[in-house]
């Protein structure tokens, strides 16, 4: 029996890993200011569209078409109300 254990070797060495982490926190860091950067220019893009003077819209006229029955009354089967 072989009671003689050794310790487990890592995988990458440890240059390779700090260089990993500092690699992924860069580009972690890029990303964020990108991100801050596109945020503070839709921030300053929709503060200029809303700082424009209101544009003024005129509908077309509307006609009536029908009115409404009171809520008590029925349709009738000739489409006139039945109270």
């Amino acid at each position: 029996m072989n009671t003689m254990t050794t310790a487990p070797q890592p995988l990458l060495s440890a240059p390779f890993r700090l260089a990993a982490a500092i690699a992924a926190a860069a580009v972690l860091g890029l990303s964020w200011m990108a991100a801050r950067d596109a945020s503070h220019e839709a921030v300053q893009t929709a503060a200029e569209a809303f700082s424009r003077s209101t544009a003024q819209v005129i509908l077309p006229p509307v006609e009536i078409v029908g009115r409404r029955e009171p809520a008590g009354t029925r349709p009738s089967r000739t489409g006139a109300a039945v109270s």
